[in-house]
């Protein structure tokens, strides 16, 4: 497997199913030999116990460099690609949406979160609108299978992308359960509503900011809303909008933070609410659910897919339908069991035999 795409703390979702996979695949893989494909910075971050790592001997900068330089420019990592094939590996597995070095001969499983920037262009700076259109169709055209998130991602690959639907196999996230009694909720002295999500334009931090600010406005709300995960650099703009809307006592940003107090946010809050634009699959959901919370989403077809019941599911550019949506009683129950993170390494594997041809 290899993790040279990953960057620890800058992707929510994508690296919790990444280290989900380092955690489980070793449990469940039998007698297969596992190798860990890392830089020397991810190496230093990553305890990886059951996996043999082969660390490659360049920081992540130079990595970056050098995909960006093998999408953009005809140049070669060619002493990546000799690495990975002295490796001698029945299949590689690539999971976080690209192939990289792009010209690997071993086949190759990639998962695929979304493609997102084929149907939200505006949500996605210059360096992306351009460097995912040059990377990921490769990727899906040399992978010898993919992986899907989830039935949603998998059609809009078959539809918008033209993989044959043969070639895609769609496997749901995963969630760990948990002993609730043990997690302590996290307290801060009044109602709070909890978004763990990134910064990321299409997460519509934005939309959500305006709906609370009109309902505090009108004397329906005393919530204070906590986000959490990584600050990308659309925060800066949001930020200023937080003052604009005089919501600089009601909002707090903790950052990127740990499992742990994830658990004991999930566990303190009155409700989580997603409001995204996009999502390929929405892991916080089946997340917040075994805490017995209030969820309110908006409306998105795999949100009807991970079991969100249609009164949870709201237009956030309503704040009448968020403030009913609060006011309900009573935690979501999701209508369909999410799969653990053990089930999803099960089906990893199964996928991998398949492609290595046993």
């Amino acid at each position: 497997m290899s993790l040279l795409a990953l960057r620890p703390g800058q992707v929510g979702g994508a690296e919790t199913y990444v280290r989900a996979l380092v955690e489980w695949l070793p449990q469940v893989a039998g007698g297969d030999e596992l190798l860990l494909v890392l830089d020397r910075d991810v190496d230093r971050g990553l305890a990886a116990p059951g996996w043999r790592k082969v660390v490659v001997p360049l920081s992540s900068g130079a990595v970056v460099a050098r995909r960006i330089l093998e999408a953009y420019t005809p140049w070669r990592a060619a002493g990546l690609e000799r690495l990975v094939a002295a490796l001698g590996a029945d299949v590689l597995f690539f999971p976080q949406q690209s192939i990289f070095p792009a010209r690997v001969k071993t086949p190759a499983l990639l998962t695929a979160v979304d493609v997102q920037y084929l149907f939200h262009p505006e949500h996605f700076g210059l360096f992306d609108r351009t460097f995912r259109p040059r990377v990921y169709p490769r990727s899906l055209a040399t992978a010898r299978h993919v992986l899907a998130i989830s039935e949603f991602t998998k059609r809009t690959l078959v539809e918008a992308c033209g993989v044959a639907p043969e070639k895609v196999t769609a496997i749901p996230l995963g969630f760990t359960p948990r002993d609730m009694s043990r997690v302590e909720p996290y307290r801060i002295g009044a109602p709070y509503l909890y978004y763990p999500a990134a910064t990321f334009p299409h997460k519509a931090h934005d939309v959500l900011l305006q709906a609370l600010a009109e309902l505090r406005w009108r004397g329906e709300l005393r919530h204070r809303l906590i986000l959490t995960g990584a600050r990308t650099s659309h925060w800066k703009t949001l930020a200023r909008l937080v003052r604009d809307l005089g919501m600089e006592d009601a909002v707090q940003h903790l950052g990127f933070v740990s499992r742990d107090q994830v658990d004991s946010l999930y566990a303190g809050a009155d409700a989580v609410v997603f409001p995204s634009r996009y999502e390929g699959f929405g892991l916080p959901i089946v997340e917040a659910a075994q805490f017995g919370r209030r969820i309110v989403t908006s409306r998105l077809p795999v949100f009807d897919e991970i079991g969100v019941p249609a009164e949870a599911q709201i237009n956030f550019e309503d704040p009448a339908a968020l403030a009913a949506a609060l006011a309900r009683s009573g935690p979501t129950v999701l209508t369909v069991r999410p799969a653990t993170w053990k089930e999803t390494a099960e089906r990893t594997v199964e996928a991998l035999r398949r492609v290595a041809g046993r």
